[in-house]
């Protein structure tokens, strides 16, 4: 059995933080954050286990202007901010 506390460390970053973002590359979307000026990427399933669907990543980028074949990175969009703010009770700035 896998131990659930890296990504109980990565969410807890993930609260400490005020613009998570979404990164693109190599032909993918994530969530993703700077924490003490390192970037820090949460995987597909662990945003999964957030409530946040790579459908609601890739809408998130559309709604930006981005584009899933262009490496880059996208301000994340007002659905994905709710859902931060209910799962980690933190108000964001973006």
């Amino acid at each position: 059995m896998l131990s659930p506390e890296p990504f109980i460390e990565k969410c807890r970053s993930l609260a400490k933080t005020k613009k998570p973002y979404l990164d693109v590359g190599d032909g993918r979307v994530r969530l993703a954050w700077l924490d003490d000026g390192a970037a820090v990427f949460m995987e597909r399933a662990e945003a999964v286990g957030l409530g946040i669907s790579y459908d609601m990543l890739l809408y998130a980028l559309v709604e930006a202007g981005g584009t899933i074949d262009v490496n880059a990175r996208y301000p994340i969009n007002d659905t994905i901010q709710q859902r931060l703010r209910k799962l980690l009770n933190v108000r964001y700035v973006v």
